[in-house]
């Protein structure tokens, strides 16, 4: 299975558009192809799904009953984002409404999440990257090692 990883310093332009690092930008053409699904399921980052990845995790949702409300939740969330292609310079539209909610707008960092793209204003990684594991979370992560 190809597996997004690593993390690269981005841009979201004024006009929206996210100009993905070219190692990523190659992977996603090589292993997907240019089609995105572009998308937030928090309100802490955006996701950019290669789009045929993206229509398998829905095949899924949809395969559940319609009035679960936590499918609805999802169903919801997920549709405020849009498909896109990444174009012939690596860039793709990022939603006016997920841009505004998730403040992806100017330095990002794109980081590769196995299947997907995440992307968090450069502040947020910052953040992140400074708060130190608890000991419950680094003994969960030890017994996942065994």
């Amino acid at each position: 299975m190809e597996t997004f990883r690593g993390s690269y310093q981005a841009s979201v332009d004024d006009k929206g558009r996210l100009k993905l690092p070219a190692r990523l930008k190659g992977q996603l053409e090589e292993w997907y192809g240019s089609r995105v699904f572009v998308t937030s399921l928090s309100p802490l980052e955006l996701r950019v799904y290669p789009l045929t990845v993206w229509e398998e995790l829905e095949r899924r949702f949809l395969a559940r009953p319609s009035l679960d409300p936590l499918v609805q939740r999802l169903l919801e969330h997920a549709n405020y984002g849009q498909e896109d292609e990444v174009d012939a310079q690596g860039r793709v539209l990022v939603p006016s409404l997920l841009r505004d909610v998730l403040g992806v707008n100017g330095e990002v960092v794109v980081s590769g999440r196995g299947r997907f793209l995440a992307v968090v204003p450069r502040d947020r990684a910052q953040a992140e990257l400074a708060a130190p594991f608890t000991s419950e979370e680094l003994a969960a992560l030890a017994a996942l090692e065994q």
